[in-house]
């Protein structure tokens, strides 16, 4: 069990250094370049390529990435990707395609919300999206009941 702890944990850092180069990639306006690194961190983390991965629901992708694992392992690995889904919407953003910045940007608030309500809020790593931005991001986008209920019991819970 430690040894795959450590793999995971490695993986979660190779990760979080492909977000670091897409934030700068993206403050660059290398945007294609950024989203090309978006996809191959998503690839890294998940163990699968483009093609598979993104044949699955943000339901499915949270599920894959929290079974069999701690919950802060868990939770951190589904806060990255939610990163790298708010990195992609910024980038789409950028490039005037605004229903894909919305999905991304959708994805991500569901993604962190729901690792804040189901697992420990304390020690969020770096990476985690910040909520308030997310939602700024989405001002004119009505949100589902689903991601409206969990933004109601975050704001609750204090989470």
């Amino acid at each position: 069990m430690p040894a795959r702890r450590d793999y995971i944990l490695s993986i979660i850092e190779q990760v979080g250094r492909m977000l670091a180069q897409v934030i700068f990639r993206r403050k660059a306006g290398q945007h294609q370049e950024a989203l090309q690194a978006v996809v191959q961190g998503c690839e890294r983390l998940f163990g699968l390529e483009a093609s598979q991965l993104f044949q699955f629901t943000p339901e499915q992708h949270f599920l894959m990435l929290a079974d069999g694992e701690q919950p802060e392992v868990a939770r951190d690995k589904v806060l990255l990707y939610a990163a790298m889904c708010a990195e992609a919407g910024q980038i789409y953003a950028a490039q005037g395609n605004q229903p894909l910045a919305r999905g991304s940007f959708l994805n991500a608030l569901r993604l962190t919300l729901r690792a804040r309500s189901e697992f420990s809020s304390e020690r969020l790593p770096v990476y985690t999206p910040d909520v308030a931005e997310l939602l700024a991001a989405l001002k004119d986008v009505p949100l589902d009941a689903d991601t409206a209920e969990l933004l109601r019991d975050v704001e609750q819970t204090g989470r």
